[in-house]
């Protein structure tokens, strides 16, 4: 192993190792991931992991497909829809586009095909952990929600982005600062443009619209961005 494979992560995060092969999981990626810096339990089943999982969450899972109680793409379908945050990294066997492609439209942040080099496990673990972290404290969250503090991307409870215009932007922002309080038509469109009395109050209830439907569209989840009669928009989040 490389030295630049032994240096351990900014922090330890927590991560777990679920594989059914006990010597591949017990004799080369357990001593492997914990010289690397890794706080490592492995686990050989999908049970095992959600009766630790449901006391003491995990930072990051290394995850088979072929686990003899479960299909590691559904869990990794289920495991982002609980958190968004958690770094899913695939390690399997199974190499083919269309498995890949299954993987990564099951939320998972990167897919290995086995056998790969410790090395390249060790360093996409860390970097995923790494965009997860960063990604994390640049984000306003309530509700299962998030919006980027640059306010780019608003991100689902299923952890699916939904990238916003400069128009979606604003109004995101202005909202998700007001979260759960009425903001007013007026309010809105005057963090839209400088020109109040030239907007068309219609036009904010086309953007509005679009919003709704683009989460809608790109992720199946609707965005809780009500209208109140005669007052504006509330995020009830």
């Amino acid at each position: 192993m490389s030295p630049s494979a032994t240096e351990p992560p900014s922090s330890q995060p927590r991560l777990a190792i679920v594989e059914d092969d006990e010597e591949l999981r017990e004799k080369i990626m357990l001593p492997a991931l914990r010289a690397a810096g890794f706080d490592t339990t492995g686990l050989a089943s999908a049970l095992q992991f959600y009766r630790i999982w449901a006391g003491s969450p995990f930072d990051l899972i290394l995850l088979d497909v072929g686990l003899p109680d479960d299909d590691g793409v559904e869990i990794a379908r289920y495991l982002r829809g609980l958190s968004p945050s958690l770094g899913i990294v695939m390690y399997t066997g199974l190499g083919r586009t269309a498995d890949r492609v299954r993987g990564l439209r099951a939320g998972v942040d990167a897919y290995l095909v086995k056998p790969a080099d410790m090395d390249e496990v060790i360093e996409t673990l860390r970097s995923v952990w790494e965009r997860r972290r960063n990604h994390e404290s640049s984000l306003l969250r309530s509700g299962g929600w998030s919006l980027e503090r640059q306010g780019w991307s608003l991100w689902t409870p299923s952890g699916v982005a939904v990238t916003l215009n400069q128009a979606e932007r604003q109004i995101m922002n202005t909202l998700t600062a007001a979260a759960n309080q009425p903001v007013s038509r007026e309010v809105l469109i005057a963090n839209l443009t400088s020109d109040v009395a030239g907007f068309d109050p219609h036009r904010l209830e086309m953007l509005v619209y679009r919003l709704r439907r683009k989460c809608l569209e790109t992720s199946g989840e609707v965005l809780p961005l009500q209208a109140i009669r005669g007052v504006g928009y509330v995020l009830e989040w």
